[in-house]
């Protein structure tokens, strides 16, 4: 017996990117997060480009909003993570981050939520951990998140991953995502591509959902 006769698996793009089944996940567009991307002048026209084509075909947007609370009440794992962004070796050195209001946790000017999109709080790199990201996508029945933004390596990667674990598939937009390094953005890249993630150009994107 065949179990799964009336399965159907994506094999191209076409398959993995239908108007219907996707959304949008603009990452950290925030200046303190993806304003310090290398490649910055390309995620802004390439996120521009994805986002008046969603909005020109009604595609859902979720914009992840991050936002840190007080040094005291931040996980002992991140606390060193942001020990070592802040290049400081003892945790009484760290200062107060990403909070609300502050100029880092605004988004880029020209890369807003725009009316209709969806901002979800959250203070982890994975956009399930503490949203009602899950929750928001099934009701709408989607099935596949198309990534922009910032960190390629870090945020970006990990909710990747953990979306499979929760039965969603992903698509990067390489040339609209970035890191603090290209390095980092790269190697990332390569283990995306080497997984079930296609990592595909904007451009390509762009032209399946007209």
């Amino acid at each position: 017996m065949n179990t799964f006769k009336n399965k159907f698996l994506p094999t191209s793009l076409i398959d993995f990117i239908p108007t219907n089944k996707v959304a949008l996940i603009m990452w950290d567009m925030q200046n303190g997060l993806a304003g310090k991307a290398s490649n910055l002048d390309l995620i802004k026209v390439n996120a521009k480009l994805l986002l008046d084509t969603a909005d020109k075909h009604q595609i859902p947007v979720f914009w992840s909003k991050h936002i840190l609370p007080s040094l005291d009440l931040i996980t002992d794992p991140f606390l060193m993570f942001l020990m070592k962004k802040q290049k400081v070796s003892d945790p009484n050195m760290l200062v107060e981050t990403m909070k609300d209001g502050m100029f880092d946790a605004q988004y880029l000017d020209g890369l807003e939520p725009r009316r209709g999109h969806i901002v979800l709080e959250k203070s982890q790199p994975s956009f399930f951990i503490d949203t009602p990201l899950d929750l928001r996508l099934k009701t709408l029945g989607i099935k596949t998140l198309v990534f922009a933004g910032v960190a390629t390596d870090i945020g970006i990667e990990f909710t990747c991953r953990h979306a499979a674990s929760l039965g969603y598939f992903s698509v990067v937009a390489e040339d609209a995502c970035g890191s603090y390094t290209d390095v980092a953005h790269q190697r990332s890249l390569d283990f995306l591509r080497s997984w079930i993630t296609p990592v595909v150009k904007t451009k390509d994107i762009i032209e399946i959902w007209n």
